[in-house]
């Protein structure tokens, strides 16, 4: 990290612990919803936050996923992959990225809440940004993601498709969802 990112980085880190330490602050405020657009690095700040977040978000249901590709991996993908090729929104939360979604063309490739964002609407929220976008979306899901798979249903997507996870990268069984 350059020497002028890390203090920032650290800040928002400082953050992260004090809102995860009083749960109810991050309640107090709304989130302020943002697409990230434009050229960034995987060094940037935008880059490397989100990516903390998503690798935070996967850590319970998940874990194989991290286990796959280092932090440096992930944020070059989200950053040379995913945000030239999808919209990319995120919820900020006293200067903290409490969760995003990537999509495109009827997809939504990401959605992720940091655990002490999560059950706050959050999720929803940046789904409703992909929904108004498209007439329909559909998505896979990691079979064992049971909590991500109800949260879907909850919003109104439906299990199309089984695979026994030959295709995907972690070689685990999912499922795919459509949303109308």
């Amino acid at each position: 990290m350059g020497d002028n990112l890390a203090p920032r980085v650290e800040k928002s880190a400082r953050k992260i612990l004090r809102l995860h330490a009083d749960p109810t602050r991050s309640m107090k405020n709304k989130p302020t919803f943002r697409q990230l657009a434009g050229k960034l690095t995987p060094e940037s700040q935008e880059i490397v936050m989100l990516t903390r977040t998503w690798r935070q978000a996967r850590q319970k249901h998940l874990q194989f996923l991290i286990d796959l590709h280092s932090e440096e991996e992930d944020r070059a993908y989200v950053a040379d992959v995913v945000l030239p090729a999808q919209q990319v929104w995120h919820a900020e939360i006293e200067q903290v990225i409490a969760g995003f979604i990537a999509f495109a063309d009827g997809w939504v490739h990401h959605l992720y809440v940091a655990p002490e964002f999560q059950n706050q609407r959050i999720g929803s929220e940046l789904l409703a940004i992909a929904k108004r976008s498209t007439p329909a979306l559909q998505l896979w899901v990691f079979e064992s993601n049971l909590p991500a798979i109800e949260f879907y249903q909850r919003e109104e997507f439906r299990i199309v498709e089984r695979t026994d996870g030959e295709a995907n990268e972690a070689k685990r069984p999912d499922v795919r969802m459509q949303w109308r």
